[in-house]
């Protein structure tokens, strides 16, 4: 990349190309997957222990972080957090890097009910698409 180029727009041209794209992705994938066995020994946890309180297999727990990476949902990634004890925080950015929106879930919250979302508006209104209610909570 030559000196004094935009890095954004340096990315998103190289994006462009798939291969690129899939090469990206894949670092993606693995610095998820290490992330997750990180946390996990940092908190000095087994995956065996992890296991048991995610109530999945040792060899579930092994597989997410091998090799679920980007294919996580968010509320498999959120269980896996609140088993290490672990908040988990989701923030979306425009590119000038402005928070619109925040998504926390605190360490001892029920990652099922959806009844106290924990969306937070940092300016936007949306719009739920169709009449249909969106569990995500906006604030002013």
């Amino acid at each position: 990349m030559p000196k004094g180029t935009d890095f954004n727009a340096y990315f998103r041209e190289s994006m462009k190309d798939p291969e690129a794209r899939r090469l990206y992705r894949e670092v993606l994938d693995e610095e998820l997957s290490w992330l997750l066995s990180y946390l996990r020994e940092e908190r000095g946890l087994s995956q065996k222990e992890v296991a048991e309180r995610l109530g999945v297999s040792r060899g579930r727990v092994s597989q997410l972080e091998t090799s679920a990476g980007l294919s996580m949902t968010l509320e498999s990634l959120a269980r896996y957090a609140q088993a290490l004890g672990l908040s988990l925080r989701l923030e979306f950015a425009d590119e000038r890097g402005e928070v619109l929106a925040r998504f926390s879930l605190a360490a001892d919250e029920p990652v099922a009910e959806t009844t106290n979302p924990s969306w937070e508006n940092a300016g936007v209104s949306p719009e739920p698409a169709s009449g249909k209610a969106s569990w995500a909570s906006w604030a002013a």
